[in-house]
Parts: C-alpha cells; sequence; structure tokens
C-alpha cells in the first residue's frame, strides 16, 4: 500500500512525487518561446509570451471575421495589452482561503489496496480528527470533487495525475469544527459525469446489495460505502441527481439542498447553475447533523445570497426530534402525477413507491394527487443546461461567478488532448461534442433552456403553495447492471434510460429533494440472466421535494416514514 506521511516539506510536491511518478504522455507539452493561439492556455505564472501577428490572425479566424491589413497592427497591440495585464496578475500569487493545519493535521493519507476497497468506493484514506460536539465520533467521507489540503484529488479520473488542492473545502472546514471524524475521499465517476458507476479509473463501484450492479452516479462511492456501512456520513454532489440517485440505489438517505444554502466554495464544478453539495447518511436524522454542521453562507460563494449565516441555520436535528412529537397529523402531500409517469418506470417501482405512500397518511398526512405538466420536459431541460455548461467548464472557461476559483486544478488539465479523452471517455467525451455542437447550432438556447427552468420553478412553486411536499420515486428503475467493458459511447448513455427524469428538475429550480429507501425491487427483466438473479432484491427510493429553503418539512416528513418502522 502507497502511503503518505504528513511532513513539514512541501506536503502537494511530496505527494505527487509519491503516487503520481510523471507519466509523459498525459503530461501538456511545454510551451514554445512563441507559443500558438492553440497553446494559449498552458501559460501560467511566471511565464510571459507576447502576442505575435500569427495570433491576431488565429483569433479573428476563430471569431468569423478577416482582419484588413491596415489594422492588423492595431489589433497586434490591443491583445499586448491584454499581454500586460496577464503578466501582471501571473506575477502575484493566487489567493486561498487559509488551512489550519495545528488543529486539524493531516494523517495516514494512503491510496486503499484492493483489499481494502472491495467495492471501489474509495479513492484515498486519511485521517483528519475534528474538535467539536454536533458530529462528535461520527465517521465522515467526502465525494472526491471536494478538496481536503494535503489529500490528492482524482475528480473520478486518470486523464491526469497529481493534483493535491491547497485548500479544504468550506464543507471539509466546518465537518471537522463540529467534531466529525474525516476518513477519506469517495469514488466518483469520471469528471463527475454520469448517473451510472462504471467511468471510474479505480473500476466500477459495485452496489452493496448485488454485485456487478450500478451503485449510481456521480457520487457513487459515497453510496456504496454508506450502503456497506463502512462510515456513518457522506457529503455527496448533485448535479442532476448525483447524491440521490447512489442514495436510491444503493438504499440510503440523500439530500439535495436547497440552491445556495451548503457553499461550494472548494469543491470542483461541472455546471456553477446546476451543483450542490449536501448530506448523506444511513437516517434522515444523521443527515439532518450533517446538514446542520455544513450549512449557512461562507462570504465566499455567491450562489449562497439569500441563505442564512452559519449561526442562523435552523437546527435541523432538533426540529426533526420536535416534529416526532407532532407526528404528520395536517401535513399535505402531492403526489405528483408526472412523476409516476416516464416509460422508463418499471412496475415493481411504481408499486413500491405509492404503497410507501399510502402509510403516510396512516400517520395522518393527507394524500392527493398534483400536476406539473412542464415536469415531462425536465430531461431536454437538463441536456441542455447541463451539457451547454459543463463541456465550457473543463476546457477552463469559467466566467461570471464571484466566488473561489480552483485554477492550479485547470493548470494540471489543460489542455486538453487525444488521450486525455480516451482515458475520460464517453460522458465526458460526449457531452465535450455536445457542446461544441450546441453552442454554434443554438446559440440562445441555453438562454432559453434556463428561463424555461425559472417556469418550471414557478409551477413547483404553485404546487406546493397547496401542499408541503411533493413525492414521486427518486429513479424509475433499480440499479441496473454494468455496461461491458468494451462498450461505446451509445451503450454508456442507454445504461440507464429515464435515470435522471425525477432528480435532474429540482437542480434546476433549486427546491430540496430528499430521498429515503422505502421498499426493495427484483432486477430489471433485462438483467436476470440466470435462476439465481431471481433472488436479487435492490433498494427502492422514495423522493420528498419541499419549498425553498424547507429543508426543515422533507426531512420531519421522511423521518416520520423511518420512524414508523414500516417495512419494506
Amino acid at each position: 500500500m502507497l502511503q503518505l506521511e504528513t511532513t513539514t516539506n512541501s506536503p502537494a510536491d511530496v505527494a505527487e512525487a509519491t503516487l503520481f511518478p510523471p507519466k509523459p504522455s498525459l503530461v501538456a507539452s511545454t510551451v514554445a518561446d512563441t507559443p500558438s493561439a492553440t497553446q494559449a492556455n498552458t501559460v501560467q505564472t511566471g511565464e510571459h509570451f507576447p502576442a505575435s501577428p500569427s495570433d491576431v490572425v488565429a483569433a479573428a479566424a476563430r471569431l468569423g471575421f478577416a482582419i484588413p491589413d491596415a489594422h492588423k497592427d492595431d489589433y497586434l497591440q490591443l491583445l499586448a495589452a491584454t499581454d500586460r495585464a496577464a503578466a501582471a496578475l501571473l506575477d502575484e500569487p493566487d489567493h486561498f482561503t487559509p488551512v489550519n493545519l495545528e488543529r486539524f493535521p493531516r494523517r495516514d493519507v494512503h491510496l486503499p489496496d484492493d483489499g481494502d476497497n472491495s467495492l471501489r468506493g474509495w479513492a484515498w484514506k486519511c485521517d483528519i480528527k475534528g474538535d467539536g460536539d454536533l458530529l462528535s465520533g461520527r465517521t465522515v467521507v467526502a465525494k472526491d470533487t471536494v478538496c481536503v489540503a494535503e489529500v490528492p484529488l482524482r475528480f473520478g479520473t486518470d486523464a491526469f495525475t497529481g493534483f493535491v488542492p491547497q485548500v479544504d473545502a468550506t464543507i471539509i472546514t466546518r465537518v471537522l469544527e463540529h467534531g466529525g471524524h474525516f476518513v477519506g475521499k469517495a469514488a466518483c465517476e469520471n469528471f463527475s459525469h454520469g448517473a451510472s458507476s462504471f467511468s471510474s479509473p479505480y473500476g466500477p463501484v459495485q452496489n452493496p446489495h448485488a454485485d456487478g450492479f450500478s451503485a449510481g452516479g456521480s457520487s457513487s462511492g459515497c453510496g456504496a460505502l454508506l450502503g456497506a456501512g463502512h462510515v456513518d456520513l457522506a457529503i455527496g454532489g448533485d448535479q442532476g441527481g448525483s447524491i440521490r440517485i447512489p442514495a436510491s440505489l444503493c438504499g440510503v438517505v440523500g439530500l439535495k439542498p436547497t440552491f445556495g444554502l451548503v457553499p461550494y466554495t472548494g469543491v470542483l464544478s461541472s455546471d456553477a447553475g446546476s451543483d450542490h453539495v449536501g448530506p448523506m447518511a444511513r437516517n434522515v436524522l444523521d443527515a439532518a447533523l450533517l446538514l446542520e454542521a455544513i450549512a449557512g453562507y461562507d462570504s465566499i460563494d455567491d450562489r449562497q445570497l439569500g441563505a442564512p449565516l452559519p449561526s442562523d441555520v435552523p437546527k435541523y436535528s432538533s426540529l426533526l426530534l420536535e416534529g416526532r412529537k407532532k407526528g404528520l397529523k395536517g401535513v399535505k402531500i402531492g403526489l405528483l402525477r408526472e412523476g409516476f409517469a416516464h416509460t422508463s418506470l418499471l412496475p415493481s417501482v411504481d408499486a413500491a413507491v405509492r404503497a410507501a405512500v399510502a402509510k403516510f397518511e396512516e400517520l395522518g398526512a393527507t394524500v392527493a394527487e398534483v400536476s406539473v405538466p412542464l415536469h415531462s420536459k425536465a430531461e431536454p431541460l437538463c441536456h441542455v443546461l447541463n451539457k451547454f455548461s459543463s463541456s465550457q467548464t473543463r476546457q477552463g472557461r469559467q466566467v461570471g461567478r464571484r466566488g473561489l476559483y480552483l485554477n492550479d486544478y485547470f493548470d494540471h488539465l489543460l489542455p486538453w488532448d487525444e488521450e486525455k479523452y480516451a482515458r475520460a471517455r464517453y460522458f465526458v467525451s460526449g457531452t465535450a461534442m455536445s457542446g461544441e455542437y450546441g453552442w454554434s447550432k443554438y446559440p440562445t438556447l441555453y438562454g432559453r433552456a434556463m428561463n424555461i427552468s425559472r417556469r418550471l420553478r414557478d409551477d413547483y412553486d404553485a404546487a406546493l403553495a397547496e401542499f408541503d411536499v411533493l413525492v414521486m420515486p427518486t429513479v424509475t428503475q433499480p440499479a441496473r447492471r454494468h455496461v461491458v467493458p468494451d462498450a461505446g459511447p451509445l451503450a454508456w448513455t442507454k445504461a440507464a434510460p429515464g435515470i435522471v427524469s425525477n432528480t435532474s428538475p429540482f437542480n434546476l429550480t433549486g427546491h430540496p429533494a430528499l430521498t429515503i429507501p422505502c421498499g426493495f425491487t427484483p432486477p430489471h427483466p433485462d438483467d436476470i440472466r440466470s435462476a439465481q438473479d431471481d433472488s436479487i432484491r435492490l433498494p427502492v427510493g422514495l423522493m420528498l421535494v419541499g419549498k425553498l429553503f424547507d429543508e426543515s418539512m422533507v426531512l420531519r416528513v421522511g423521518d416520520a416514514w423511518q420512524q414508523a418502522g414500516f417495512e419494506m
């Protein structure tokens, strides 16, 4: 087992040298004395190369116009001004949030061997002990998109290696300040992209209930480690369902909080307009505790405007315990008609969720059907917003944000080349292709999709004016089998049809959405290959959606169902 001991001598350099020997085929070429326009994104701190006449022509060609000869020198001088501005900034040190390594030292950072990683759910292990009360004694992991200083970060890929963050994400600092015992990073899908669990460089992450079946993605390792009982708590990331899908498929609890409630500072982003981080746990009370620890404005993430200060964050765990005394009498639950209408919904999943919803009435709630027709457009909305945005983010094109930019990560990643795409493979390369094609052919489509998603938010708000929560299946099918190793891009996409149909809408609208395990089902008929497969039982998740910033209600309703101890 490779190990990294904490030292006082440049931990990042030690980690890279020890764990990541250089691979020439994966390292960006050295910048030439006069770089071409295509090499410009390799210029880093301390490197200054003036614009050349060829840069002027190349930039104009990409923009679609030809420069008259009389104007070429004018434009060259304009680009020179950009060079001077870049030189002034590249000579300045980047500005990161400080990390208290004396209070929270990093110990025993290592790559787990195969014997210690049977589900392939671990990316890294470490030992960082917190010193507070709320999470005291609880073991915590985070998706391997979350920065932890001195702990290498893979972002689910081996397209490149050697990145060791200099910062702790705000949520990591808060976990430690509340006494959590941070024990490692959970594997995720390649560049945190994909709702199934077969694209990690460590190999397919296995479902804890049945080997060979998906753990869901992209927070696959979080779901697997929790479902197997290896950790108490996890922090997942959710761009279109990536907390709730693995939670549902692995039989645990997962909450995508209201957009902006939990700071995203220090977490690698795919799509700033839909990214969330949130708690995963084996029961709703533990999820409430973790949410209470990590929520609240951090003065860095600009998506948090409107979020409470940490001192004003609701005491979710206390409110949940108080709610147990009240039961669900008077609570109104809306059964979302369109949440049960997708063509991929398996009858056994439909039956399990409806049976679970009926139990709410036994707990004193009222249940009635409600319709939000635009819910059926969630998949094309998510397709456009995610692919158009995340394809640009992975090219380093990050604009319009006032948060913490993880520039050192992109210094490692860029520029892309054929081998990096081959290693990242098909969710990433497919999104890159869709993004390049989409932006060139439909340049205003992203804006239209964003406007329509606000209408979708208004429609949910109207439904939630009549009901306290909306309910539906989290995922329309149980965990599917992993695709075969040599499957192509189309097979990857078709591995789990409809998997984000109910989860992705709430990334676009920002509403809090909680999944709880509510039953079991046999595998999908297409995944039964022998008589023994008939005995496999895979978890089913029920999703509860609440009003913006009303996490207390969705947690209360989910906890009431769990506390009733209904047979699943």
